[in-house]
């Protein structure tokens, strides 16, 4: 209307702006459309970046997943091998399948009651020793192999020799070795490493065979050749359907499968299936990972986002995939509003454009009232194309005057607040949204009012007794050729999915985090409960030293996750009782790289990997990884410094008791050049409160490793 009274007020002045009306229609209509095409075009690549976003989101997932159950594998393969390691190892097993080995002949045949070598036959005093010698073994031999295979809870065992001759076993019928099975024990003997075969399908269920090679005596000199290899047989069914569990969050659209090498083929196992499927177009880096892409579902017609990572002890791959089609399905509702509020933002400016040449056509005041008439028409018409349009968009808008009043809402929103759209129109906020509400909601309006400028914020929404999120994005409607501004139009944003989703993946993050913790923890018995302890000493110490809330929060995180490295570091390091070698101790050290590669993808929003990367270094710059030194060192990670050298001497390991608090704290105080002196008094002082005593206790407490 304001637009209109300047009209009239200028009617006398507006001859000879007829003839310039056609020339500013085509150049506005040039304008708008040149407009309209940028509008859209920032519309396709906000969806495209989106879609990125989401699709790196997934990828994040998944590596941490993977990563995660590849190393629960593994742990639990190289389990199994270390149970049998004192048996293969022993002299006794050594010493007799090395006798054995030097017999010629048929040993099957000779080893078996009432059985006849016949031509095969082998003198009495065949490799060294009698064949009634080795016969009169074989029974404790047996005896031996039985209980082994009993208290490890392995399925079966067998072991044959160089030429692949069964001449002990388990069971009390025992098949001949299969081609596959033979070339697999000469791979041992030539090779003379174990050998984890394909898993296969039997009656019992999924079985992995592993081989073993059993060496001769160190004495005999048979220049690392095995004499015998054990054929040991695991029901994986159990084990594989806990790895493939989907954990606690049961994200949706997520699954997780194992595929293993067969020869020249790939397999998809899955616990509790009747057969082993092979599985197509699978295809690895020169990393031996599958690289994240979309592709169909490994024994489901279905596309999905997936991606692989291999187990270092053998050729299987654990696999985790995402539904493709709940990415779909959210990037099309994602469209439809961008693209809805595209046509609107084009429409406005087609308006605009007629507006103006409405504005300069007329030249006399009967004129100019005619063509008024008309553009209220029009105005009339697009405001009630504009109202079905507005009413079809799910999004919900309004538009208020400069006192708080509700001149225009959108069905969207009357639906939104449980009203109609003539009921919404002409109350206030408190009448629309209760008083505490519409009060954080006017102070954002209050601020575009005052400057004019447009803002975003989210706010928490209660509707109907149902709690949504809402990005409202807010723009101030001004008075035609001047700054004042008339009231606000609001846009708002449901984005409660959104906001649940990245709550559910912040929870599958640190699941998946903790599940690395307890892995790490059982790698290494003399980290059990060293994260823990380590956290509360470290969070005592931040609250004495009147650090921030950030830095407190900094501390916890990271002292949780301070040891998550030592999971890569190799076994025999990190129980080694003694002094490490040179060369051990630098692999040890790696131990923080790996925590940084680990954790640098994970979004804390504090510097948690910052911390856990600076917590080696020490005051005089003879630290690791970097060789920091004095003030390069954060507050954070020289109390993390402290806190980790306290409860490690606090702990007993197996070559020595736990230490005194005093002691330990004196060893601190006089290593000046490494430990901040601040810090290590206020440790004094936390240890002194009956938490700290308590934590110490607890620390003293711990099974010696």
């Amino acid at each position: 209307m304001n637009d209109i009274k300047a009209a009239r007020g200028q009617a006398a002045g507006m001859a000879g702006v007829e003839k310039h009306g056609r020339r500013f229609l085509w150049i506005g209509f040039v304008i708008a459309a040149v407009l309209t095409g940028v509008v859209f075009t920032l519309a396709w690549r906000t969806l495209h970046e989106t879609r990125r976003i989401m699709e790196s989101e997934i990828l994040q997932r998944q590596k941490t997943l993977t990563a995660a159950r590849a190393e629960m594998t593994d742990s639990w393969l190289e389990s199994l091998v270390e149970k049998s390691a004192r048996l293969v190892g022993s002299d006794l097993f050594q010493i007799f399948a090395a006798e054995m080995d030097k017999l010629p002949g048929n040993v099957p045949l000779l080893f078996t009651p009432g059985g006849d070598a016949g031509d095969n036959a082998v003198p009495p005093s065949a490799g060294g020793g009698t064949v009634e010698q080795l016969r009169s073994q074989l029974p404790l031999m047996r005896t031996m192999l039985a209980e082994f295979v009993s208290y490890s809870g392995y399925a079966a065992a067998r072991i044959v020799n160089s030429r692949g001759e069964t001449y002990m076993s388990t069971e009390a019928s025992v098949a001949p070795l299969s081609n596959a099975q033979r070339r697999t024990v000469q791979q041992v003997v030539n090779g003379g490493r174990l050998v984890y075969a394909p898993l296969e399908l039997q009656p019992k269920g999924i079985v992995l065979d592993i081989y073993l090679p059993i060496m001769p005596p160190s004495y005999q000199g048979a220049a690392g050749k095995p004499s015998a290899v054990m054929i040991l047989s695991q029901v994986a069914d159990g084990k594989l359907a806990e790895v493939l569990s989907p954990g606690v969050v049961d994200e949706r659209g997520r699954k997780l499968k194992m595929v293993q090498k067969n020869g020249d083929i790939y397999q998809n196992i899955a616990p509790g299936s009747t057969m082993l499927r092979q599985v197509q177009d699978f295809t690895v880096d020169a990393d031996s990972t599958l690289p994240f892409g979309i592709r169909n579902a490994f024994g489901e017609n279905m596309e999905v986002y997936s991606s692989g990572l291999r187990l270092r002890s053998a050729e299987w791959w654990v696999v985790a995939e995402h539904d493709a089609s709940i990415i779909k399905e959210t990037m099309n509702d994602r469209a439809k509003t961008v693209y809805s509020i595209a046509g609107l933002i084009s429409l406005a400016l087609v308006l605009l454009v007629a507006a103006g040449w409405w504005r300069l056509v007329g030249r006399e005041q009967s004129d100019i009232n005619t063509r008024i008439t008309g553009l209220l028409s029009v105005i009339d018409e697009q405001k009630k194309l504009l109202d079905g349009i507005n009413s079809a968009i799910t999004d919900p808008i309004s538009l208020t005057d400069g006192k708080g009043i509700y001149r225009y809402v959108n069905a969207a929103f009357a639906a939104a607040v449980g009203r109609g759209v003539d009921d919404v129109t002409g109350l206030d906020g408190p009448a629309v949204f209760g008083f505490d509400t519409a009060k954080r909601l006017n102070a954002s309006d209050q601020h575009v009012l005052m400057t004019g400028e447009s803002v975003s914020v989210t706010e928490v929404l209660w509707l109907m007794s149902k709690r949504y999120h809402f990005q409202i994005s807010k723009t101030p409607l001004k008075e035609s050729g001047t700054r004042a501004v008339q009231g606000i139009v609001s846009v708002f944003r449901d984005i409660t999915r959104l906001v649940e989703t990245q709550e559910r993946s912040r929870r599958v993050v640190q699941q998946t985090i903790d599940a690395l913790v307890r892995t790490i923890e059982e790698a290494d018995p003399f980290l059990g409960g060293h994260s823990r302890i380590m956290g509360g000493i470290a969070s005592l110490m931040a609250k004495q030293l009147r650090l921030s809330e950030k830095d407190t929060a900094t501390i916890d995180a990271a002292a949780t996750l301070s040891q998550i490295g030592k999971m890569f570091v190799p076994r025999e390091i990190l129980l080694k009782p003694g002094a490490l070698t040179p060369e051990e101790k630098s692999e040890m050290e790696m131990h923080i790289e790996y925590a940084r590669n680990v954790l640098k993808g994970i979004e804390f929003d504090l510097p948690v990997v910052e911390t856990i990367y600076q917590m080696n270094e020490r005051l005089d710059g003879k630290g690791y990884p970097k060789g920091l030194a004095g003030d390069e060192i954060s507050m954070q990670a020289k109390v993390l410094a402290v806190a980790n050298a306290f409860t490690a001497m606090a702990k007993p390991r197996s070559y020595r008791p736990a230490l005194s608090v005093d002691d330990a704290i004196s060893i601190l105080e006089k290593q000046t050049g490494s430990y901040d002196p601040d810090v290590v008094a206020a440790l004094r002082q936390v240890l002194a409160t009956p938490a700290g005593e308590r934590l110490t206790a607890q620390a003293a407490a711990a099974k010696a490793m």
